[in-house]
């Protein structure tokens, strides 16, 4: 069981996306998404990107969040 999520591929996309500034947090018990990612721009223009708790294909998903976080202009890649 990963630190974050029950699935080893998202729980290492949430921890790539807390390396680089992200902020997650987890959904209360009755939501329907896991808990959701805050991009470092704090501000309307800032991105949240959603974490599902049982996806389809997790391996997919964990694939596009990861691609969200990387979209994002307000983080630096260095």
């Amino acid at each position: 069981m990963g630190k974050y999520h029950p699935n080893k591929e998202i729980s290492a996309v949430i921890e790539y996306a807390i390396e680089h500034g992200w902020r997650f947090e987890k959904s209360g018990p009755r939501a329907h998404s896991y808990g959701k990612l805050y991009c470092p721009e704090s501000s309307r223009e800032g991105h949240i990107v959603e974490v599902y708790s049982t996806p389809k294909t997790p391996f997919l998903h964990a694939k596009r969040v990861r691609q969200s976080v990387d979209a994002c202009p307000h983080w630096s890649r260095s």
